[in-house]
């Protein structure tokens, strides 16, 4: 055959098929090449699984394996051989509590193929360790639609639900904390004011179960009186020095007042941004009605809640400073009281006071200020009175008096009084108290013999029986 070429021909075919046999080596090395490094890949992508604690399964339509990958003896402490050889079925490693959950998922994923499925569940490893799996599925079919087997993909996520288990574990314990703490914490965002938390005591304070709280808050039911509008008014104190301090009054759902002392901050991120508002309210109710006692008691007569001579002296200087120049007052003393406690006791004398306070009460209402200044001695003061007015005011106290004892009370009483205003003759209330004494004591003369007539023709009344 090789005759019936030329020497030249014959050297092109050799070359020709030298260079075929090149190119052929050539491709076989590329090949090789590429399957190396198909390899190559194939292997890091299987370490990197196995790093990650991933498994990259195929099954068919009963669960039973039929290709794995990946970090199958890391998370299961089985061999993927085992598997494949159906030495060992994965159902057979989850937890029994779990199990349904497993199965459910499987059947949801061959009812609904569409759509892929993801659970977490536990399995018991060879070791006897329990794991915590998350598990993501696929249905794969064929062109017709058929099912053909599943591909899914297994993720160890023991740490990261230790980790979730150990936060819900701080999350409750603090939250017991929170529960247990009298005060009400609560956050809102910065801008909108918007609720972002608040503990359960809120429920006490302010009378609303927390759900409610939240959804009040949400609509802005002015109904909730969480007074966050106090953040508005205190927004410039808040920006200046990073907090402010307020007390507020609310009405509770019962029909109480509350007071509630609210102390706010803001709260803010590693670079320093803004990121909530933090709040306590306490509430201060028992505080503030200890306050109002003290305050109480501080301005009023022990014996007949009257005011005390303290507040009488606090008004007479304040009717000095003011514009009413025409201030009156008017002041009593109460006759025989030394008399009726030497014959009946203190106590009956006590009862007298009790007796005067309340006419006195009674005559002279608001906003007249009534006080007991001394032991037998009682001042109203009236602002803006001209004379004949509190003229006619005194001539209708006597008449009271008057009929009260008509009214055969249990004591009698009878009662001295001068009055004065302030004006010409008497600039200040110093002069006007001066004015209404002096017509007091010279009063208080002629009824001495007044009142021990009364007392002597009742006197059998008071005194035990025989």
């Amino acid at each position: 055959m090789a005759d019936n070429y030329t020497k030249e021909e014959l050297i092109k075919q050799i070359n020709l098929l030298s260079q075929e046999n090149i190119a052929l080596k050539q491709a076989q090395f590329n090949m090789q090449e590429e399957k190396e490094i198909a390899q190559n890949i194939s292997e890091r992508r299987t370490r990197l699984m196995q790093l990650l604690n991933i498994v990259i399964y195929v099954t068919d339509l009963k669960s039973l394996p039929i290709h794995l990958r990946g970090a199958v003896e890391e998370i299961t402490s089985y061999t993927g051989e085992t598997f494949l050889k159906g030495n060992i079925h994965w159902e057979k490693l989850i937890h029994p509590e779990d199990l349904a959950i497993f199965q459910d998922k499987t059947q949801k994923l061959l009812e609904e193929g569409d759509h892929y499925q993801e659970v977490e569940y536990r399995i018991i490893t060879g070791e006897g360790q329990i794991i915590w799996v998350n598990d993501v599925s696929f249905l794969i079919r064929d062109q017709t639609g058929q099912p053909l087997f599943i591909e899914g993909m297994i993720t160890d996520i023991t740490k990261h639900k230790r980790i979730e288990d150990d936060f819900l574990e701080h999350q409750a314990h603090l939250n017991s904390i929170l529960s247990s703490v009298q005060d009400v914490i609560w956050s809102v965002t910065p801008d909108t004011f918007e609720l972002l938390y608040i503990n359960p005591t809120a429920e006490e304070v302010y009378g609303h179960t927390i759900e409610t709280i939240y959804q009040m808050a949400a609509s802005n039911d002015p109904k909730l009186n969480v007074n966050f509008e106090l953040l508005l008014d205190n927004f410039s104190t808040l920006l200046q020095k990073g907090s402010f301090e307020t007390e507020f009054k609310i009405t509770h759902t019962n029909g109480e007042e509350r007071w509630l002392h609210r102390r706010a901050y803001f709260a803010r991120d590693a670079q320093g941004g803004l990121t909530r508002i933090d709040g306590i309210d306490t509430d201060i109710t028992r505080r503030k009605q200890a306050e109002d006692l003290l305050r109480f008691i501080s301005l009023h007569d022990g014996l007949t809640n009257l005011y005390n001579r303290f507040s009488f002296e606090n008004e007479m200087q304040r009717m000095d400073a003011s514009e009413f120049n025409s201030a009156a007052l008017i002041v009593f003393d109460v006759d025989g009281l030394k008399l009726i406690n030497d014959n009946l006791g203190h106590k009956a004398g006590d009862q007298l006071l009790l007796i005067c306070a309340e006419l006195l009460r009674n005559s002279f209402p608001d906003p007249a200020i009534i006080s007991r200044i001394g032991g037998d001695e009682f001042t109203v003061l009236i602002e803006n009175k001209t004379m004949p007015e509190l003229e006619d005011i005194v001539a209708k106290f006597r008449q009271n008096l008057i009929e009260f004892n008509q009214s055969n009370p249990p004591l009698p009483v009878s009662v001295s009084l001068g009055y004065a205003i302030r004006g010409l003759q008497a600039k200040t209330m110093s002069d006007v108290f001066k004015q209404a004494d002096n017509m007091l004591y010279e009063e208080k003369a002629n009824n001495r013999t007044k009142f021990r007539t009364m007392w002597e023709a009742r006197i059998t009344d008071f005194l035990p029986n025989n």
